[in-house]
């Protein structure tokens, strides 16, 4: 009977197969594909419909006519980052003046090695990282996510933006509180870009941010928006 049950035990993992290796982990692939995934169309039907409910914006009285994919994705990215940066470094700090080596978590320990290890040259990290943290919490601030257009008031826009760089707001302005910026057109394409995170290429109210042109539906939503022409675009 025993012989017969191994048998049986046998031929059923024979047949099924059995799984005995664990599942990767498609985590870094499912950031990668977020991060470089190809748009079917920037504004496409089901992406203009996904924004507005995001946004919670009526689409009978609102029209979407900037969409930047690229500062969605990195918002969403750094909104995670930031939390998780503070948080640990906070565990650092309170960890190293509360125990004493031997009673540090792991991680802490390694870094405090590091660290004594590097000597004098632990700046140099410790520089670039600050330039990283300050170098996105620049641009979560400066980038606009999405811009919506009045139907029935041309005049009247809405900003979604970054706020505290880990939420999002909506923000209204009116077409006569825009201006663009063009000081950094006749620079070098480095230079351009620099000054264009610095200080961002337009100004709402008093406030600058940063759009990118090739991101508007057309270019007579954004020579509208900035006063460079007089004739509303169809919405």
């Amino acid at each position: 009977m025993i012989t017969r049950y191994l048998l049986t035990i046998k031929h059923n993992t024979l047949h099924r197969g059995f799984c005995t290796s664990r599942p990767s982990s498609n985590i870094f692939e499912k950031v990668k594909h977020f991060l470089l995934a190809e748009e079917r169309e920037n504004f496409d039907s089901d992406n203009i419909r996904k924004a507005h409910k995001k946004d919670g914006v009526d689409e009978e009285k609102w029209t979407l006519i900037y969409r930047d994919i690229g500062a969605s994705r990195t918002f969403y990215m750094t909104a995670a980052f930031l939390p998780c940066f503070i948080i640990g470094s906070a565990v650092f700090v309170v960890d190293i003046n509360t125990n004493s080596p031997s009673n540090r978590f792991d991680f802490v320990q390694k870094l405090v090695n590091d660290a004594e290890e590097l000597g004098s040259l632990v700046v140099l990290p410790s520089v670039a990282l600050a330039l990283v943290i300050v170098f996105l919490a620049r641009v979560q601030q400066l980038r606009l996510i999405r811009i919506y257009q009045n139907k029935t008031n041309t005049e009247e826009f809405m900003a979604i933006r970054s706020k505290y760089m880990i939420t999002q707001f909506k923000e209204t302005f009116r077409r006569d509180e825009t201006t663009g910026f063009y000081f950094a057109e006749d620079q070098t394409d480095g230079a351009r870009v620099a000054l264009h995170f610095l200080f961002g290429n337009i100004q709402i109210g008093n406030r600058k941010f940063m759009i990118m042109d090739d991101m508007f539906r057309a270019n007579n939503y954004r020579s509208y928006m900035l006063n460079e022409t007089s004739v509303p675009p169809r919405l």
